[in-house]
């Protein structure tokens, strides 16, 4: 099975586009995006928490994500009550996985800054 088209917002965020150029070369990202918005009325205060949560810690999220960042954030928030079982947990981590918010997903997203090149990595590096 092919593996699923990377959103040009977030290859961007990872530095795929910079990687393989050509691969987005004629990617087109939908004209008319809109961002996340605001939470939706009838969601909790916790869901609301885990709506910022979201927000802030994937930029490339825009409203055609609305309706799975709600669903994350209601089952997020169900992480804490009693009866949280392995469907809703494999379902959480569904949701997770399409919006690129998984632990995998995470080490291909460039957050900018951090570690700097060491100077010594020249003459001690591997060859060629």
């Amino acid at each position: 099975m092919a593996r699923p088209r990377l959103p040009a917002a977030k290859a961007q965020a990872a530095g795929a586009s910079i990687k393989n150029p050509g691969r987005f070369k004629d990617r087109k990202a939908p004209k008319s995006v809109r961002p996340l918005g605001k939470p939706y009325a009838g969601m909790s205060p916790v869901e609301l928490e885990y709506w910022k949560e979201f927000e802030a810690e994937l930029p490339w999220l825009h409203s055609g994500h609305r309706v799975l960042v709600r669903m994350a954030c209601r089952l997020s928030a169900r992480l804490d009550e009693e009866e949280f079982g392995v469907s809703a947990a494999q379902a959480l981590s569904s949701v997770l996985s399409k919006l690129g918010a998984t632990p995998v997903d995470e080490s291909k997203v460039s957050h900018g800054g951090g570690e700097e090149e060491d100077p010594a990595e020249e003459f001690f590096g591997r060859p060629n």
